[in-house]
């Protein structure tokens, strides 16, 4: 099969590892520009051209690949397939069309449910049991496609956004070498989603990690995995003496218990008061400090009895 693949992030990483390792023919692999990174804006290429160029593929950063010069590009391959993989542009029809079989992608939900930017963060902020990949065909409306192939995986209570989605990543691998076989044996069209089924995951805000500790501790929970790393799960400890320090709850457990108090407020067993239930926070990170452990934060903070989280959420701002 000769594929162009394109991608930007380090979603698609597993699977054009495997393909380069296969005896699929890489042609080309297109990728976003380098572009500034970090506090010092050094300019960084993406982590797939990174990728590309350790395993000796050619790569072309496009700023558009649906541009006249890349469509003929394009063209000249003659490829099987276009593999797209958290590539961050629109692929339109001209491209689609310079495949054989058009144009794939691979989406980090059981679709049609979670469509959008950012399935797996919302899969686990909603508090979905159970989630998945799917290979689609790429159509004009963004995720749409007919579904070549699903896998399904159960999520952790314990699984942050990125565990879960390196985890999806690598189930991706077999998803993809299913769906390149069936192209290459029938060219099969795949089955057709059921939009009455379809739900959105938009791409995550700032405000999005605003966490309301007058909701469930399971909800809270999700919030704060489904956020990290970004934007994070964001409050703020405010101590005995009334000053307060922002900081990015990474982790936690929700516990059963009930408790009178304020929400938000810590308890004897230093746990923190939700709406109902309590959260028992693991790790977390005060703002310009290093990832602590709670007890490190609890020491080094005074976090005591009556301490407090307290977040100013609007009804814009919840997640």
């Amino acid at each position: 099969m000769k594929i162009v693949f394109c991608g930007s992030g380090d979603f698609g990483i597993p699977v054009l590892r495997a393909l380069a390792t296969s005896g699929q023919e890489i042609l080309l692999v297109y990728t976003q520009p380098a572009r500034p990174a970090g506090r010092r804006g050094k300019i960084t290429q993406t982590p797939t051209a990174l990728t590309a160029k350790e395993l000796s593929l050619d790569v072309v950063e496009a700023e558009d690949i649906n541009a006249d010069e890349h469509v003929a590009e394009i063209a000249a391959l003659a490829p099987d397939v276009l593999l797209v993989i958290d590539f961050g542009q629109k692929i339109g029809r001209p491209v689609r069309s310079a495949g054989k079989f058009g144009a794939i992608n691979l989406h980090g939900s059981l679709l049609p449910e979670l469509r959008g930017a950012a399935p797996v963060n919302w899969g686990i902020i909603r508090g979905y049991e159970k989630t998945g990949v799917s290979v689609i065909e790429v159509a004009d409306r963004m995720d749409t496609g007919a579904i070549f192939s699903r896998r399904a995986t159960d999520i952790r209570p314990d699984e942050t956004a990125d565990e879960l989605r390196r985890r999806l990543a690598d189930m991706g691998v077999e998803a993809i070498a299913e769906t390149l076989a069936l192209l290459a044996s029938d060219g099969c069209e795949g089955d057709r989603q059921d939009d009455s089924l379809a739900t959105k995951a938009p791409k995550l805000k700032k405000s999005d990690g605003l966490i309301d500790f007058s909701t469930d501790s399971v909800s809270v929970r999700n919030l704060i995995h489904g956020c990290w790393p970004w934007p994070g799960g964001q409050t703020q400890f405010v101590a005995a003496d009334g000053k307060a320090i922002s900081v990015v709850i990474a982790r936690a457990v929700a516990i059963e218990g009930e408790h009178n108090n304020r929400q938000g407020s810590i308890d004897d067993d230093l746990n923190v008061v939700c709406g109902q239930g309590l959260l028992k926070i693991l790790q977390l990170k005060p703002a310009g400090k290093r990832m602590m452990e709670w007890r490190d934060f609890v020491n080094g903070y005074r976090v005591t009895t009556g301490t407090r989280f307290e977040t100013h959420v609007t009804r814009a701002s919840r997640p």
